[in-house]
């Protein structure tokens, strides 16, 4: 990915927040961030991006935010209790275009919901400016994808659950039918395994010349699918490497593709691929030893 980074003084590189738990509200205009947890959950989804269903005081979370362009963020997350025993664990990745999620757990169906996640997503602001000036202010389809890499596994034993989901935002809210959602369960003598790596591809309705909200969000999760007996279950949804912005495919009006230039908030070129870059503190130390080297050359 062509990103447009300056050579900042060292005391403008923004250093990441960290909270508990996190979700999309948590991010303003252009963020990224990742949410690691693990514990007692209800038994039910919540949508990619939003806060998960923990019960309250059951569980362990932990959460980084950046608006650094290049900046990588890790966290992780662990729950365990004796009786009925529990063990679930999960972490996670992110940075602008590029996230990674796991979820592993192992868990007495006695004990309840038992459940890891973790999520991580990001938000840009973009403008869309059509080449033909007469185009601004009409409603375009902008298409785009990423690419998803994972696998999903449920044990044989007990009933448990694995999933992935992603889910694409615009101006703060979940797009309808913009989602992409696997799920499978582990039980009764029957394993659960599922590979996926593929593109995924999506679109939004925006308006031409006038700045939007753009955010993907995914979650990995595993964890028991039923409350009850006296049984051991245990799945794992391992996509910690990864899924990574693929570009825009194509902008269109009334059908026809137009022409156009695009503007980001953060200074990211997400009309191509996405490619790491260097976190900001990397690339001044490089330019630090490059400047020593030529003065001692010098010298």
């Amino acid at each position: 990915m062509r990103i447009h980074l300056a050579v900042l003084p060292l005391a403008l590189v923004s250093l990441p927040g960290f909270a508990a738990e996190m979700s999309q509200q948590d991010l303003g205009a252009t963020g990224a961030l990742v949410s690691s947890c693990a514990g007692m959950a209800t038994g039910a989804f919540p949508i990619e991006g939003g806060l998960f269903d923990w019960r309250p005081g059951l569980s362990n979370c932990n959460a980084a935010s950046t608006t650094t362009v290049g900046q990588n963020l890790a966290t992780s997350g662990s729950y365990s209790q004796a009786t009925p025993s529990v063990q679930a664990d999960s972490h996670g990745s992110a940075t602008y275009g590029s996230v990674g999620m796991y979820a592993h757990f192992r868990a007495n169906n006695s004990s309840g919901f038992a459940a890891a996640e973790s999520t991580a997503g990001w938000t840009d602001t973009w403008t869309l400016m059509p080449a033909n000036p007469s185009q601004i202010g009409q409603n375009a389809v902008l298409s785009f994808s990423v690419h998803l890499d994972g696998v999903l596994d449920g044990l044989p034993t007990g009933n448990s659950y694995t999933r992935i989901g992603s889910q694409v935002w615009l101006n703060n809210a979940a797009v309808g039918g913009q989602n992409f959602r696997v799920q499978g369960q582990g039980q009764g003598g029957f394993p659960f395994h599922q590979v996926i790596n593929q593109d995924l591809s999506f679109s939004v309705t925006v308006k031409l010349g006038t700045p939007f909200e753009l955010g993907i969000f995914s979650r990995a999760s595993a964890g028991v699918a039923g409350a009850g007996p006296n049984w051991f279950s245990e799945a794992s949804s391992d996509f910690a490497s990864t899924l990574t912005w693929q570009g825009i495919s194509g902008v269109t009006l009334a059908g026809n593709a137009i022409d156009y230039t695009l503007s980001s908030q953060s200074g990211i070129d997400w009309t191509v691929a996405y490619a790491p870059v260097p976190e900001p503190s990397v690339a001044l130390l490089l330019s630090a030893g490059l400047l020593a080297l030529a003065l001692r050359r010098r010298a």
